[in-house]
């Protein structure tokens, strides 16, 4: 069952459904035992209640939930702008929420959407399987994930992208111009599954690589203070690297103005490729090298998922996909000084 009705509380609880109501709303004379069995049995069903009358659930709303963890990363504001414009074409409006990475948020965002009539739900999840998710997922709603997993959840189909072909890409393209001490910025605060992947594909690609030796390849970790990601900046270059990947482009933002500000040139002293295909990076000179995750083709693969399982009532039709990246060179990434004739 979809969603839990106040009779469905009321029947499992034997009481009526007047009586459910009123002490949800606190009124009303009631035994101690008959308060605490009806909130417990609301606890254990999961009901929330609808703000928007519950009684026309049977019928569909032509709205979906969207959560993103934070739409003033230009790459989040694309995917999101891509779904929309998809669900909007396909006759539905949206309930838009942002988690700003923190599960809390994410999961009020849920508390709050479980509360409205919709009819599935796209989230890019936190990495952690939290009381909001369970609740999410146990309501039975179409719901896919997008762009991010949630650790132990096997249960929700995933449009999510593969990081490996973009970083060998990079990475090849990288040594064949010479680069031999190569830096990696992650970001594990995040507690994001593709952070970890894409750390996990770089690492690959660098062993893969044999012309890279033992040590050339140095990997930073940075949270999101300006003081993290200079110390990050520091090390790799007492590690002597000639180029840099992030795994986070927020990271990659902070980096350049950090290299512009010592005097460092882009492209022929320090290399530079960041994961997400941003607008400013097309704007920035030198134009930023990307590893494009197809943020686009992810969210209207995902909206096609989602209205699938929506159009068909059936939560088990969606067959989770990989999305294949890629590396997009720009003039950010050059030969190595000592290279160079």
């Amino acid at each position: 069952m979809a969603f839990v009705t106040l009779k469905d509380v009321a029947q499992r609880a034997g009481v009526s459904a007047a009586t459910v109501s009123q002490i949800l709303h606190n009124k009303g004379r009631f035994s101690s035992d008959t308060r605490q069995l009806v909130l417990k049995t609301v606890e254990e069903m999961g009901y929330v209640p609808d703000q928007r009358a519950r009684s026309m659930r049977s019928s569909d709303t032509k709205t979906v939930g969207l959560l993103v963890p934070d739409l003033r990363n230009p790459y989040f504001a694309d995917l999101v702008s891509s779904m929309e414009d998809e669900l909007y074409a396909q006759g539905y409006s949206t309930l838009i929420g942002t988690s700003a990475e923190t599960v809390e948020r994410q999961d009020a965002f849920i508390d709050n959407l479980l509360g409205q009539r919709i009819d599935g739900a796209i989230v890019v999840p936190q990495g952690v399987n939290s009381p909001g998710m369970q609740s999410l997922i146990a309501r039975e709603l179409p719901l896919v994930f997008v762009d991010r997993l949630v650790s132990g959840v096997n249960s929700v189909p995933f449009v999510v992208s593969d990081p490996y072909p973009g970083v060998c890409e990079a990475v090849a393209e990288l040594v064949r111009l010479g680069h031999r001490h190569i830096g990696f910025v992650s970001h594990s605060s995040l507690g994001s599954s593709n952070i970890n992947e894409r750390e996990a594909a770089f690492r690959s690609a660098v062993a893969q690589v044999t012309q890279l030796g033992e040590g050339t390849a140095a990997v930073v970790d940075c949270d999101s203070t300006y003081v993290s990601r200079e110390a990050g900046l520091n090390e790799l270059v007492r590690a002597d690297v000639t180029a840099i990947i992030c795994a986070y482009s927020p990271d990659m933002i902070t980096m350049i103005g950090l290299l512009h500000d010592r005097g460092i040139d882009i492209g022929s002293e320090m290399s530079v490729i960041s994961f997400d295909d941003i607008a400013v990076f097309r704007l920035l000179t030198p134009q930023v090298a990307i590893i494009s995750q197809q943020a686009e083709d992810m969210g209207r693969q995902g909206v096609d998922m989602l209205l699938d399982m929506i159009i068909n009532n059936d939560c088990s039709r969606g067959e989770s996909r990989y999305v294949p990246s890629s590396f997009v060179l720009r003039d950010s990434v050059g030969a190595p000084m000592w290279r160079v004739p």
